[in-house]
């Protein structure tokens, strides 16, 4: 299948499909969530999701336009691009679900480029690359001095056995007092003093 459509005379690429080793747990998990045989899976040749003159999305569906939808990743940790809820307010304001995308690959690539935008922006965390030090004020918080690909920050973290984690084996979790979220997705490319500051929290 071409991966390429041309849009006003330019060219979007849509990625090829990310092949993913999932852990067991991962596996595990994705089961609890969901019983596949009872979502709404949404066909994705018949999704056309667009902007509005407020700059919301919308979307068209099979011969129904919903406005002002919101799109959430139902496994926000291990799936960027698969199992996507499709969700709107209906007129007395209550939260209902058109649906779910199972996976993003299948969409087109002006549509995909627009949704995987919008979930970009909606969970943008800077990745960590590199731990300086972490203090502990005894308090509670903890005091973590990082590099991220948002530059350096010292970030404050209340609960750190809830907000700063090990999600699982290698992807490391973490959100601050002010609700910002940080990760790194593979603890094992840290430098070793990043891993020796992190082994007494981790």
């Amino acid at each position: 299948m071409d991966n390429t459509v041309n849009t006003s005379n330019t060219e979007i690429k849509k990625p090829a499909p990310v092949q993913s080793q999932k852990s067991e747990r991962e596996k595990e998990l994705e089961e609890e969530i969901f019983e596949i045989d009872r979502l709404n899976i949404l066909d994705c040749s018949k999704l056309e999701f667009y902007r509005d003159d407020a700059g919301f999305i919308s979307l068209k569906y099979d011969g129904k336009e919903y406005f002002n939808v919101r799109l959430t990743r139902l496994l926000p940790f291990y799936a960027k691009t698969t199992y996507i809820s499709v969700a709107y307010d209906d007129e007395d304001r209550e939260f209902k679900e058109i649906g779910v995308i199972k996976d993003m690959s299948q969409m087109s690539a002006e549509q995909y480029k627009l949704v995987n935008d919008y979930l970009e922006y909606k969970y943008y965390m800077p990745e960590i690359t590199k731990v300086h030090s972490i203090k502990d004020n005894s308090r509670g918080f903890i005091f973590v001095d990082i590099d991220t690909t948002a530059g350096r920050k010292t970030i404050c973290i209340r609960d750190w056995y809830s907000n700063f984690r090990m999600l699982t084996d290698k992807y490391l979790y973490a959100a601050d007092v002010d609700g910002n979220k940080y990760f790194c997705s593979d603890i094992a490319k840290l430098d070793k003093k990043s891993l020796a500051v992190l082994e007494i929290y981790i």
